[in-house]
């Protein structure tokens, strides 16, 4: 039987071995007779660090119970991060959209809980703009749709396939129309 200690799920971590701390401090939030979020917490620090953002994500959650502000502000805020970065991962940007939104959710949260946090303020702001990106993008490619439409109406099918071809070029919201 080993034995996990605060120090070895440390050491793991600083090591780099993150799934190993993750197991380490998942042992001690079960061992724990107190309570203490803060295990739970680090675990979700050590799948975030793996890159495993779901996990991640369920650890922050579960300590959100924490007593202490600082800890549930600091869950929020990572929440967040880990949310924004499957984000990034997303297959389309419909899931990358929804991500960012819960993004923004989290980040608020976190604001809310600690005015002061430059962090999770700046993070807000970029989620929101990510967010208003996605909106232009769309709106710039059902524009340059409807002209594409258009032109093909008034039987100008050189002018559409430009519009079409350029939209696709510039736009990444626009893989669904390469078949035009």
């Amino acid at each position: 039987v080993v034995l996990a200690s605060p120090s070895s799920a440390l050491r793991e971590y600083k090591a780099g071995k993150y799934d190993a701390a993750q197991k380490e401090y998942e042992r001690l939030a079960a061992e724990d007779k107190k309570g203490d979020a803060r295990f739970i917490f680090n675990a979700g620090t050590a799948a975030y660090r793996a890159t495993n953002y779901d996990a991640a994500i369920k650890f922050f959650t579960s300590a959100l119970i924490a007593r202490d502000v600082k800890v549930q502000q600091a869950a929020y805020f990572n929440i967040g991060n880990a949310q924004f970065r499957l984000g990034q991962l997303g297959k389309d940007i419909d899931e990358v959209q929804k991500q960012w939104e819960e993004a923004i959710k989290s980040y608020q949260n976190a604001v809310t809980l600690d005015k002061t946090d430059a962090d999770a303020a700046y993070n807000l702001a970029f989620a929101k703009h990510g967010v208003e990106q996605i909106m232009q993008l769309r709106e710039a490619a059902r524009l340059a749709k409807q002209s594409a439409d258009q032109a093909a109406r008034q039987r100008n099918y050189h002018r559409a396939l430009e519009i079409m071809q350029s939209l696709t070029q510039q736009n990444p919201l626009a893989k669904q129309f390469e078949d035009y």
